[in-house]
């Protein structure tokens, strides 16, 4: 009788830690005096994410192009606007502050349309001619 009591204990004891309300589970507080703007201090964790999702998108590129899944044209306006992005995300990070939540919203925008006309030019039909 007293096992079965002290298993019930402690099964109690460890259902009402698990139902603790989520305003009684812990949080860290904000660290005030920083921009809070998420993803690390100054945002820079993002505008890092942003750019090897582009660093892959270019390799991904040189691949595709050494394998003539792509045309020479294809490949260069693609290369051209993946610079273009990070161009543009090293021009908005370069101030104090990293990325506001617009310019993320711009950068992610263009790389999914970058990736979107990536995946298009792969499938447009033509295999082996008028390639290179």
């Amino acid at each position: 009788m007293r096992k079965i009591t002290m298993t019930l204990a402690a099964a109690a004891t460890a259902a009402i830690g698990f139902a603790a309300p989520a305003s009684a589970q812990y949080y860290p507080q904000p660290v005030y005096g920083a921009p809070q703007q998420g993803y690390g201090y100054n945002n820079y964790g993002h505008v890092r994410a942003l750019q090897a999702r582009v660093d892959r998108i270019q390799r991904d590129l040189r691949h595709l192009a050494a394998r003539r899944m792509i045309s020479r044209h294809e490949y260069n306006n693609r290369n051209q606007d993946a610079r273009d992005i990070e161009r543009r995300l090293r021009r908005d990070a370069r101030d104090g502050y990293g990325l506001n939540r617009q310019e993320v919203y711009q950068a992610e925008r263009r790389i999914v349309r970058l990736e979107q006309k990536i995946a298009r030019d792969v499938r447009d039909g033509r295999r082996y001619a008028y390639r290179w």
